[in-house]
């Protein structure tokens, strides 16, 4: 009896390290990604806010070295490709909704194991997106970006 109860005792113990452990870590991860979340909205910020007009940069999705970032500036949107080099985040490119596919994130030198979790994170990031903002997100670049109508409609005869 003895020796089941000292086993039921350290099982226990274990198992109560374990979860301690196990939430540690939980907020260890929770903790870098707003970290690095904090550090591409800065970057971001930092090169696109206009005085009047500042860019909101929401959903961020991280996988390793490589992020998408969408933003929405006024009635502006896109995304983001960036990646952290020497531990520094750093913009790849803007797009639209061709940041949504793995294949074209791995043509751009995304490892594609990476690019496929890339995709799935934000899939599932963008979900809960208000439909009128996510709209937005696909517009950089394409024919119905609202800077290229105010472009166009400026030079008009």
């Amino acid at each position: 009896m003895f020796l089941i109860k000292n086993t039921l005792s350290k099982c226990a113990m274990l198992l109560v390290a374990f979860i301690v452990t196990y939430a540690c870590w939980s907020s260890l991860a929770i903790a870098d990604d707003k970290s690095e979340n904090l550090q591409i909205q800065t970057l971001i910020s930092t090169i696109y806010d206009k005085p009047n007009l500042k860019v909101e940069t929401t959903p961020i999705v991280v996988v390793n070295e490589y992020a998408i970032a969408d933003w929405t500036q006024g009635e502006r949107g896109g995304r983001a490709l960036l990646q952290r080099i020497n531990g520094k985040w750093a913009i790849m490119a803007c797009g639209a909704d061709g940041f949504k596919d793995a294949k074209k994130l791995a043509d751009a030198g995304i490892p594609l194991p990476q690019a496929n979790s890339l995709v799935a994170k934000l899939t599932t990031a963008e979900k809960s997106i208000d439909p009128h903002r996510l709209h937005l997100f696909s517009l950089f670049g394409t024919k119905n970006d609202p800077i290229k109508k105010d472009h166009h409609e400026h030079h008009t005869h």
